[in-house]
């Protein structure tokens, strides 16, 4: 290989390494969220029928500005049973595909219900440039544990993060 075939090559290969790490992320800053799920978008389904429609959720916690969160608080209110976020911190994540969409993940997730303790990894799409940005969490598989526990579980619900 010349000697300029090979620096034509070198060129190349730098471009390309600049345009794959220089795709922008959510611009979130070092600090606190909230993120609010609307009337009617946190929803718990048994075997596809709905057992749980929740009129509201929020979580709080920190966020940084790579997108690495922390839930250290939730609510779940008017679901008709009750529901109680428990086992904080839950950690999270945005990670993005393109400069306005990507990923949204939520480990550690809990919550209980009708005599059960509910788990699992929550992950779904976010939508967004900067905040705020929406996650959706469609039929999320959850495990439940204690009791006589239903089985099939999943956990569907729409976050809308922001920061003050």
């Amino acid at each position: 290989m010349s000697r300029v075939a090979k620096l034509a090559a070198l060129a190349a290969v730098s471009t390309a390494a600049v345009t794959l790490t220089a795709a922008p992320a959510l611009a979130w800053t070092n600090g606190t969220f909230t993120a609010t799920a609307n009337a009617n978008s946190l929803v718990v389904r048994v075997n596809d029928t709905v057992v749980a429609t929740c009129s509201g959720s929020t979580l709080r916690g920190s966020i940084t500005s790579t997108g690495s969160f922390s839930v250290t608080s939730a609510t779940a209110t008017g679901c008709g049973v009750t529901v109680t976020p428990t086992g904080f911190p839950w950690s999270g994540s945005f990670t993005s595909s393109s400069p306005t969409s990507g990923t949204a993940a939520i480990n550690g997730f809990k919550m209980t219900a009708l005599g059960c303790t509910y788990t699992g990894n929550l992950s779904g799409p976010y939508t967004g440039a900067a905040p705020p940005a929406t996650a959706t969490f469609t039929r999320v598989p959850v495990t439940g544990s204690g009791g006589l526990c239903f089985s099939n579980v999943n956990v569907s619900a729409t976050y809308v993060f922001t920061q003050p």
